[in-house]
C-alpha cells in the first residue's frame, strides 16, 4: 500500500506547502496529489495543478506527483502535454497525470467551453496526450475540438514509454473510458465506499474487455481524513472537516453525489465515507477497506477549512509515524 497526501490547496499564499510535502516524505508518504478547480473560494482550492506540482517537485526527492484530477476539457491538450512532459523531466520521472471531465458550470462558462463538449474533449485530449508522450517523430492530430499539425513532441518524458494516465469520474460512461483510454480509474473523496465498490465492479467488467491486468494495474482512492491521539481530540478536529462540507455543499454549489441535505449531520456524512479516529481505529478502517475493494494507493486530505497549518502537519506526522508502518 502506498500512502499519499493532498497538501494545503487554497488560501492567500503558497508559503508552507512545499515544507508540508517534505514532512510527508520524511514520515513515509510516497505520493503527493493536487486537485484542479478554477472557481476558487476561501481556502479550499487553487487552480494550476501542474504549476503547483512543479514547485513541489523542486523541494522533494521521491514523492510521486499526481494530478487528481486535472479538468482536461478546459485546456488545449497540447498545452497540457507539454507542461506535463516538462514536469516529468523536472521531477526525474515522478508524474502521474490524472484527468477528469469537470462539473462546475461556472468554470466552463469562464473558459468558453460548452459543457456538452466535455466528453468529446476528454476522449480526444487523452488520446492526443498519450501519443505526444510516446512519439519520437512530429505528430499531427485532427478532431472536432482542436488540430495539431506536424508538431515535434518535446520535451521527451523521463518515464518510458510514458507517464501513467488516470481518468476520474463517477458516471458509467466515465468508468468505461477509464478502462479504454487510461491506466487506472481514480475515485474522488465525495462518494461513500458503497458507491466506490459498485463502480469498482463496473471497472473490473470493462477492464476484462481490454488487455490490462486487473491484479497488476493501479487501484488508487482519495479520502478525507482526521487523525489524533485521542477520540476527544478527533472530535475537536472533525469540526474543520464538517465545516468544509457545510460551506461547500450546503449552499448553491452542487456535486453529482452530494446535496445540501447530505451535510447536516456529521456522523451520517462521515459514515462509510471519511477516515477518522485514533491511529489504531484508522488502521482498522483501512484494513476493512482493503477487504472490500481493490486498493493499493490511498491519498488523504488532512487540511480542512480554517484548520491551522500546525494541526495539518501534526496529522501528517502522526499518520506517518503510527499508521503507515502497519502496512509495510
Amino acid at each position: 500500500m502506498k500512502f499519499g497526501i493532498f497538501p494545503i490547496e487554497g488560501g492567500d499564499t503558497w508559503e508552507g506547502v512545499v515544507e508540508q510535502c517534505q514532512l510527508a516524505e520524511d514520515v513515509g508518504f510516497e505520493t503527493c496529489w493536487v486537485n484542479d478547480h478554477q472557481a476558487t473560494e476561501g481556502d479550499n482550492y487553487w487552480p494550476s495543478p501542474l504549476t503547483r506540482l512543479t514547485s513541489i517537485a523542486q523541494g522533494t526527492e521521491d514523492l510521486r506527483l499526481v494530478t487528481s484530477v486535472l479538468i482536461l476539457p478546459l485546456y488545449h491538450p497540447l498545452h497540457v502535454a507539454q507542461r506535463a512532459a516538462m514536469l516529468d523531466n523536472i521531477s526525474d520521472g515522478r508524474l502521474t497525470l490524472g484527468v477528469g471531465l469537470g462539473y462546475v458550470e461556472e468554470e466552463f462558462e469562464a473558459f468558453g467551453v460548452p459543457m456538452d463538449e466535455r466528453a468529446g474533449r476528454l476522449i480526444e485530449g487523452v488520446q492526443f496526450i498519450a501519443e505526444f508522450f510516446k512519439c519520437n517523430q512530429p505528430i499531427s492530430y485532427e478532431c472536432p475540438f482542436f488540430e495539431v499539425e506536424d508538431w515535434q513532441p518535446l520535451p521527451k518524458t523521463i518515464q518510458q514509454p510514458r507517464p501513467p494516465l488516470w481518468i476520474g469520474g463517477w458516471g458509467p460512461k466515465q468508468i468505461a473510458r477509464s478502462a479504454k483510454f487510461s491506466d487506472a480509474w481514480v475515485p474522488g473523496v465525495v462518494a461513500d465506499l458503497g458507491i466506490v465498490e459498485d463502480r469498482k465492479e463496473k471497472q473490473r467488467e470493462h477492464v476484462a474487455k481490454t488487455d490490462q491486468d486487473w491484479a497488476s494495474m493501479d487501484h488508487p482512492l482519495m479520502r478525507e481524513a482526521v487523525i489524533a491521539e485521542t477520540e476527544e481530540e478527533v472530535w475537536k478536529r472533525k469540526e474543520f472537516l464538517h465545516r468544509t462540507y457545510r460551506d461547500e455543499y450546503g449552499g448553491e454549489f452542487s456535486h453529482p453525489l452530494m446535496t445540501a441535505d447530505s451535510v447536516d449531520d456529521f456522523e451520517e456524512l462521515a459514515d462509510d465515507r471519511f477516515i477518522y479516529g485514533t491511529p489504531d481505529q484508522i488502521i482498522e478502517q483501512i484494513e476493512a477497506m482493503q477487504d472490500r475493494l481493490a486498493l493499493d494507493q490511498l491519498a488523504l486530505r488532512f487540511h480542512h477549512s480554517g484548520m491551522p497549518k500546525r494541526l495539518v502537519e501534526d496529522q501528517i506526522r502522526l499518520f506517518g509515524e503510527e499508521v503507515i508502518p502497519a502496512f509495510q
